[in-house]
């Protein structure tokens, strides 16, 4: 009888290709729980039924359970009986996380499937493919609790009374810095109809519709806005904007921006903007979780990632001086608050 001598597998590289498919896999089954609002469910304490799931899709709980028993042996969900699944303390832990499915991976979904023709110029981003501008609004949105703080914070300790925000997306962190005082006023700009759309609703449903005024248009280009909208505008708020500004327009471009921001806001007046540092350089390591992938997204989708210190410059050239920098607890993000500069002998 011959013996078969066992395969000797080369265990490391095969143990690598697998982690990665893993990775890719794990991402997928909870990015489509993400999606299909199973996460935000089971993060309110629900027990998800696959029996009920399916009646309410139409579909037979069999259907429903691959998806939640791959996420048990992934460890984000538990058995709570035959039919029962629950977050576990691990997927409880990543609740607050969740909005990065859609912001880092779901929303890039479109172009990362196709980066191979993106790589060899078959196709050119903006052109051709684009990244899912739905799925990063709701992303950041998930998010926005994560900077809310911040940002209010810097707005309210500016004094700002009337507060203009480029790139508003839902109007959330607006209706927050409405909640500072009754008196604050907020403007806000989006080019996108849809995300105007809900800003408007979002003003509507607290009760912000005589202090909060939403329009569609270029956030990067402040003179083509109402001269009406914005004349008493003291205080500029952007977030994750002036980093598509700077590839799309260049350093030129961006400068152009931050000094007519400076312009508009006047002798007193304050730009809060939050941004992402670029750099992995230790001074600058405010939070450098997903450093490689996140710089990757960018260089692919038509934006720049600019070291902190090349954004205090950018500043700097605008006619601004920076006044505080704080520290935003999300992935390489910082919050700089700056006004224009003085005229010599003159303090801020």
């Amino acid at each position: 009888m011959t013996t078969v001598e066992p395969m000797k597998l080369d265990t490391a590289g095969q143990d690598d290709i697998f982690d990665l498919a893993k990775g890719y896999y794990s991402t997928r089954a909870m990015l489509a729980a993400w999606r299909l609002g199973l996460l935000a469910r089971a993060a309110a304490g629900e027990t998800l039924d696959v029996g009920a799931l399916g009646r309410q899709w139409g579909v037979p709980a069999q259907q429903v359970r691959p998806l939640l028993d791959y996420l048990v042996i992934r460890g984000f969900f538990e058995k709570e009986s035959a039919d029962g699944y629950r977050l576990t303390e691990r997927g409880m832990a990543a609740r607050p996380f969740f909005g990065y499915l859609s912001t880092m991976v779901g929303a890039y979904e479109p172009v990362f499937v196709r980066i191979e023709e993106l790589i060899t110029g078959t196709l050119v981003y903006g052109r051709d493919i684009s990244r899912s501008h739905e799925e990063m609004v709701r992303g950041l949105t998930a998010l926005e609790d994560r900077m809310m703080g911040t940002v209010t914070e810097a707005v309210r300790d500016s004094g700002g009374r009337v507060v203009l925000d480029l790139g508003c997306g839902s109007a959330r962190m607006l209706s927050h810095i409405c909640a500072l005082d009754p008196a604050v006023r907020v403007v806000g700009v989006d080019r996108d109809a849809g995300s105007c759309a809900v800003a408007r609703e979002t003003a509507r449903r607290g009760g912000l519709s005589d202090r909060m005024t939403i329009l569609q248009g270029d956030a990067g280009d402040l003179a083509s806005l109402p001269a009406d909208a914005v004349r008493d505008v003291d205080t500029v708020t952007v977030m994750f904007l002036l980093h598509e500004i700077l590839r799309q327009r260049g350093r030129e471009g961006t400068v152009r921006l931050l000094r007519d921001i400076a312009e508009l806001v006047g002798d007193g007046g304050r730009l809060v903007m939050v941004e992402v540092s670029g750099t992995t350089e230790p001074t600058y390591r405010e939070n450098l979780l997903f450093v490689p992938e996140y710089e990757l997204l960018h260089e692919y989708t038509n934006q720049r990632l600019a070291a902190r210190s090349e954004w205090e410059a950018m500043v700097a050239e605008a006619g601004m001086q920076v006044v505080d920098v704080r520290p935003v607890n999300m992935c390489q993000a910082f919050c700089l608050v700056a006004a224009r500069a003085p005229a010599a002998g003159h303090g801020v």
